[in-house]
C-alpha cells in the first residue's frame, strides 16, 4: 500500500503499540463520544423545555431528567463498548499484516 509518509508513521507506531493498545484506545473514543452525545441530547432537551414552557414556571426536575438520560445513554455505551473488541481487533491485525508484508517486500 501507498502511504504517505506521515500516514506510515504513525500505523506503523500504532502497530508496533499492539492490538490491546490500539483497542482500548478504541473503546476509549466509543465511550468519549457516547458521553458528549449524551451531554448535547441533554442539553438541546432542556433549551427546548427552556424556550417552550420553562421560562413560565422552571422545574429543575424537568431539566435535570434529560441529564439523568444522558448519564444512562453514556453508562450504556460504556458497557456496550467492548463488543466491537472482535471487530477492532480484526481491522487491526489487517491493516498491521498489511504493513508488515509491505516492509518485508521492501
Amino acid at each position: 500500500m501507498a502511504f504517505n509518509e506521515q500516514t506510515e508513521t504513525e500505523l506503523m507506531t500504532v502497530c508496533e503499540a499492539g492490538a490491546d493498545a490500539y483497542i482500548s484506545q478504541r473503546r476509549k473514543e466509543r465511550v468519549s463520544r457516547r458521553i458528549n452525545e449524551g451531554m448535547i441530547g441533554a442539553l438541546f432537551a432542556t433549551a427546548i423545555y427552556g424556550l417552550f414552557d420553562g421560562y413560565r414556571n422552571f422545574d429543575y426536575r424537568m431539566a435535570l431528567a434529560p441529564f439523568v438520560a444522558g448519564a444512562a445513554y453514556a453508562i450504556v455505551g460504556r458497557r456496550n463498548a467492548g463488543n466491537q473488541d472482535a471487530d477492532t481487533r480484526m481491522a487491526f491485525e489487517q491493516v498491521c499484516s498489511n504493513i508488515r508484508e509491505d516492509e518485508s517486500d521492501a
